[in-house]
């Protein structure tokens, strides 16, 4: 081969490894696939109590007190299949109390929403009493459609002898992404709320990077200072991508009752600043008005693809917020018992 033939065939090599490597540079700066849609939800639903309107029997002296006489956890489970959610977070769940009727909660709430991923977190965990002839717990539950990879509850700190509160974590593949998703309940006092929302604060900066969101009646609203942690970390979805109605211009999500507006918005989705938030909105009709005495929070969101096939290990939680045991996936009869 002459001079010419090589160098000129050299340089159709260079230009095709060239052009090849462009290609290959550009497929590199391009998602792993496309983003997740994901539709998630928050709803306290004060253990199944709805607002009508009946008459409680009297309790017997030194007996627990019979069912709520307007007891319907069917009425919330409808509101939930109603938006179709894919991962929910609820509040003030019950497993057998009497006012409650002695129910599984966590366990009747999955199987009403055909989910078989829940991951319960008991923050109030008692032997028999006035309010129970058997042992029983309060707390929060995550359902999901998308499997519950790890489940664990951080109990988060109180002053003297307030109700104890909790953050819930479930780690969830959402098609190939891990989803790092916090349910809370914080206390009524701001004094309390300070604290919970700096050990919530706490916990976040720990956890591994990646996609998460945080769900809750956290009983304060935006502008309470017990809130500047959580908006130092995350995107509102209200804020993002709310959808005001005529009688809910503000996203008030409390109290829900059966005539008048709501007054307050303590109930939140949260998404951490890489994940999109496209739309976020209150439902109040006349199903939400009698279900609970709050309205439920939907926000539709979508997962990066960048992360599909992400795994990554969860860290120690921090000592400064005392942790209970982990919570066991799913499985009804082994729920956090702290």
């Amino acid at each position: 081969m002459s001079h010419q033939l090589r160098v000129f065939a050299a340089g159709v090599a260079v230009l095709i490894g060239t052009g090849a490597l462009s290609r290959i540079a550009a497929q590199d700066q391009e998602p792993q696939a496309k983003p997740r849609p994901l539709r998630i939800m928050s709803y306290n639903i004060k253990h199944g109590q709805t607002n009508a309107v009946c008459t409680q029997p009297p309790r017997i002296p030194g007996q627990p007190p019979f069912p709520d006489c307007n007891l319907d956890i069917q009425a919330s489970i409808e509101v939930m299949r109603s938006h179709n959610p894919d991962i929910v977070g609820v509040q003030e769940v019950d497993r057998f109390w009497a006012r409650s009727a002695y129910l599984d909660e966590p366990a009747v709430l999955a199987a009403g929403l055909g989910m078989e991923h829940y991951c319960y977190a008991a923050n109030l965990d008692h032997a028999p009493d006035t309010h129970s002839n058997v042992p029983h717990q309060y707390g929060t539950v995550i359902i999901s459609r998308y499997p519950i990879l790890e489940c664990s509850n951080t109990l988060l700190r109180r002053t003297g002898t307030n109700e104890q509160r909790g953050l819930t974590r479930a780690l969830i593949n959402v098609r190939g992404v891990p989803l790092q998703f916090y349910n809370t309940h914080l206390h009524t006092t701001a004094t309390d709320r300070l604290m919970q929302t700096a050990d919530i604060a706490a916990v976040i900066d720990a956890a591994p990077a990646g996609s998460m969101a945080l769900v809750g009646d956290l009983n304060a609203r935006p502008t309470a200072a017990e809130m500047v942690p959580i908006y130092l970390r995350f995107l509102d979805a209200w804020r993002e991508a709310g959808q005001p109605t005529a009688d809910n211009p503000n996203g008030n999500t409390s109290p829900a009752r059966l005539a008048g507006p709501p007054t307050s918005r303590i109930d939140y989705a949260f998404v951490s600043p890489q994940v999109t938030v496209n739309a976020a909105y209150v439902p109040i009709d006349a199903h939400t008005r009698v279900a609970s005495d709050h309205y439920p929070v939907v926000a539709d969101i979508e997962l990066p693809g960048s992360e599909v096939g992400v795994r990554r290990k969860q860290p120690t939680l921090p000592t400064a917020a005392e942790e209970g045991p982990p919570c066991e996936p799913g499985v009804s009869g082994e729920p956090c018992s702290n």
